[in-house]
C-alpha cells in the first residue's frame, strides 16, 4: 500500500512547489504596475481625503509589496522547510497586501460619485489581476482579493442609495465570477503540470526503452557474429570428413573390384554428392538471408548442367522406379553463376521426384525464347492449389497431402530456390492445380557471343607420372589425399605444417600443390603459398577450403589462385591440378619439374 502511495505524494509536493513558485515569480515581477497604480490612487484621494491617511497608505502598500516579495522569493528557494508551512505563510503574507491595498475603499466615504467610480475600477482591477497572480495558491488569492472586493461593495452598500446597493451587488457577482476564473486557472495549471509529470514519465521511459534497444541491437550484432563464426567453423568441421570421403570413394574407383561392389562405390558417390548439397542448402540459408553470396556469373552449358544434375538422381529416382526425362537443345548455353544454378535446378529435380508417385514421371524440359532460356520442371505429384502457390517457397512448409512419400525432406528446398532466384535476378514461375501435378519454370538470360569465359569442356586428363605437394594439416583428409593421387599415378609429398612442406622443396622440386586454406596456428593457405613460392619461384597452386567467405574467393581471384570449395572429389581435383600445370608451363615457357 505503501510503495505506490510514495510516488504520489512525491508528486504532489513537487506541484506545491510549482504553485509557490508561481506566486513567488509574480510577486518580484510586479514592482512597477503596484507602484504606478498605488500613485494613481494616492492622486485621486489627495484632494479630499487627509493627507497622513493617504501617505500612510502609499506608504504601507508599497513597503508590504516589497516586504512579501522578497519573503516570498527566499521561501520558494528554502525546500528545508516544510511546503504546507510556506504555502500557510504565503497565504499571511497576501492577507497582509490585501488590507492594506483593499482599506483604499474606505476612501470611498470622502469622495464624490464620479472618484468613487474610478477608485472601485482601479481596487476591482487589483482583484482580478489576482486571478494571474495568486489562484496557484487558491487560499491566497481568496485572501488577497476578498479584502479588496468586499470592502469595496460594503462601502457601496453603506451609502444607503439603491445605486450603492447596485453597486455593491455587482462588485460582489464580479467577485464571485472571479473566483470561478481562479478555480479554472488552478484547474489548468494542474492539468499541465500532470501533462508536464506524464512527459517527463514518458521521456524516462523512452529513455530506458532506447537503452534496451541499444542492448537489444548489440546483442543481435554479437549474436549474428558470434552465428557467422559458428558457420564458419560448422562449415569447415562438417566439410572435412566429406573431404576425406570423397577422395577416398575416388580411389576406390581406380582400385579393381567386382561388379557389385563398384556399383556400391557408384551409390556411395552419390550420396556424398547429395550430402554436400544438403549440407551446402542449410549453410547457405543464413548466408542467403545475410547478403554475402555474391553471384559470379559466366557461360554456363545447360545440356552439361542438366545431364550433372539429373543423373545425380538416378539411384533415388530408380529406387522408386520414377522415370527421369531430360530435353535440351545440344550447346545451348546461359550466363548466370553456374554454382547457384545447380543448386536450384538440383532443388527443383530432388523436390519433383519427392513429390511424385512410385513409379511416375519428372520431366526436365529447355526450351529457347528469344534473349530468354527457360528451364521447366515438371513432375506427376499431386499439385498444388493455386492459394498455395506462394506458400511452398516459404522456409519449412509442407502441405498436408501434398507428399507422396512420409517425411519428404524439411521444406527449404523451395525457400532456397526463392533466395537464389532473387539473387540471380531470374524469374520463378510456379503452374500447378491439384491432381495435375506441378511445373516449376525458370527463366534464365541466354548467354550471347561476347560471354565467352571459359566453359567445363570435360576433355581428358591424366596426371600419371606427376609429383604433388599435399599441404593439409587434418590427417585423416591428408591420408584421402594420398589415396586419392596415388590412385591417380601421382607421386605424392605429404605435409602437415608449411616447415615440412619447404622441407620436402628443399629436397624436390614438385609439379603442383594442394594447399589447405585453413591451416593450424592460425596460418591461411595464402600465406602457406608466399613460403612454398618463395622457396620455387612459380610453382603451381591450387588451394582447397571450406569457408565460403566472398573475400576470401576475391582474395584468391586477385592472387590468379584457384580455388576449391571442400568437399572435392578426385575428378574436379585431378582436373583443377592439370589445368594448374599447364598454365604453370605458358608462363614459366618450361617444364616446372618432377620429383627426384
Amino acid at each position: 500500500m505503501n510503495a505506490p502511495a510514495a510516488p504520489l505524494a512525491e508528486a504532489s509536493a513537487e506541484l506545491d512547489e510549482r504553485r509557490l513558485q508561481v506566486v513567488a515569480e509574480q510577486a518580484v515581477g510586479l514592482r512597477w504596475q503596484i507602484l504606478l497604480t498605488a500613485t494613481v490612487v494616492a492622486a485621486i484621494a489627495w484632494q479630499a481625503v487627509p493627507a497622513p491617511l493617504v501617505a500612510g497608505w502609499f506608504v504601507a502598500v508599497i513597503a508590504s509589496r516589497e516586504w512579501r516579495a522578497a519573503a516570498l522569493a527566499r521561501m520558494a528557494r528554502d525546500r528545508a522547510q516544510p511546503i504546507a508551512r510556506r504555502l500557510r505563510a504565503t497565504v499571511r503574507w497576501n492577507v497582509l497586501i490585501g488590507a492594506c491595498n483593499g482599506s483604499a475603499a474606505f476612501f470611498i466615504a470622502w469622495l464624490d460619485p464620479t472618484l468613487d467610480a474610478v477608485l472601485t475600477m482601479i481596487l476591482v482591477s487589483w482583484g482580478a489581476g489576482a486571478v494571474s497572480t495568486s489562484a496557484t495558491v487558491l487560499p491566497a488569492f481568496l485572501a488577497y482579493a476578498g479584502l479588496l472586493f468586499v470592502p469595496t461593495a460594503a462601502m457601496w452598500m453603506l451609502a444607503g442609495s439603491w445605486l450603492g446597493w447596485g453597486v455593491g451587488a455587482l462588485v460582489l457577482m464580479f467577485f464571485g465570477v472571479q473566483i470561478r476564473f481562479a478555480k479554472r486557472n488552478l484547474q489548468t495549471f494542474d492539468e499541465s503540470f500532470g501533462i508536464r509529470l506524464e512527459n517527463q514519465a514518458l521521456a524516462t521511459t523512452l529513455e530506458f526503452e532506447r537503452a534496451q534497444l541499444a542492448i537489444a541491437r548489440d546483442a543481435a550484432v554479437q549474436a549474428n557474429n558470434d552465428k557467422s563464426r559458428f558457420l564458419a567453423t560448422a562449415s569447415h568441421d562438417l566439410r572435412q570428413p566429406l573431404q576425406a570421403m570423397a577422395l577416398n570413394v575416388g580411389a576406390l574407383r581406380h582400385v579393381p573390384m567386382a561388379p557389385d561392389a563398384q556399383a556400391i562405390v557408384e551409390v556411395v558417390d552419390i550420396s556424398l554428392e547429395q550430402l554436400r548439397s544438403m549440407l551446402d542448402a542449410l549453410l547457405d540459408v543464413s548466408k542467403l538471408d545475410a547478403g554475402v553470396v555474391v553471384p559470379q556469373p559466366k557461360r554456363v552449358r545447360l545440356d552439361r548442367l542438366v545431364a550433372a544434375v539429373t543423373g545425380g538422381f538416378g539411384a533415388t529416382a530408380a529406387a522408386r522406379r520414377i522415370e527421369v526425362q531430360t530435353a535440351c537443345p545440344v550447346g545451348l548455353a546461359v550466363y548466370t553463376d553456374p554454382d547457384l544454378l545447380r543448386r536450384m535446378l538440383a532443388n527443383l529435380v530432388d523436390n519433383a521426384i519427392k513429390f511424385t508417385p512410385e513409379g511416375g514421371k519428372v520431366e526436365v524440359r529447355v526450351d529457347e525464347r528469344d534473349a530468354e532460356v527457360s528451364v521447366t520442371v515438371r513432375d506427376s505429384g499431386p499439385g498444388i492449389a493455386p492459394e498455395h502457390h506462394r506458400l511452398v517457397f516459404e522456409d519449412l512448409v509442407q502441405l498436408q497431402g501434398r507428399s507422396a512419400v512420409p517425411a519428404a525432406g524439411h521444406g527449404l528446398g523451395l525457400g532456397i530456390v526463392r533466395r537464389m532466384a532473387e539473387l540471380l535476378k531470374v524469374s520463378v514461375a510456379l503452374e500447378s492445380s491439384p491432381g495435375m501435378g506441378a511445373s516449376f519454370r525458370l527463366g534464365l538470360p541466354r548467354a550471347s557471343g561476347a560471354d565467352a569465359e571459359g566453359e567445363d569442356a570435360r576433355l581428358p586428363w591424366n596426371l600419371a607420372g606427376r609429383c604433388v605437394l599435399v599441404l593439409e594439416d587434418d590427417p585423416m583428409v591428408r591420408g584421402a589425399y594420398l589415396n586419392a593421387l596415388g590412385a591417380m599415378g601421382c607421386r605424392v609429398l605429404s605435409a602437415a605444417t608449411i616447415a615440412e612442406a619447404l622441407r620436402h622443396l628443399g629436397e624436390s622440386r614438385p609439379d603442383v600443390a594442394v594447399v589447405d586454406h585453413r591451416l593450424g596456428e592460425g596460418h591461411s593457405g595464402f600465406e602457406a603459398v608466399e613460403s612454398l613460392r618463395g622457396a620455387q619461384s612459380g610453382l603451381p597452386v591450387v588451394i582447397v577450403t571450406a569457408d565460403t567467405d566472398h573475400a576470401l574467393i576475391e582474395t584468391a581471384r586477385q592472387q590468379a589462385l584457384p580455388l576449391l570449395r571442400k568437399p572435392v572429389d578426385d575428378n574436379a581435383l585431378g582436373r583443377a591440378l592439370v589445368a594448374e600445370i599447364d598454365r604453370g608451363l605458358r608462363l614459366a615457357g618450361h617444364p616446372v619439374g618432377s620429383c627426384t
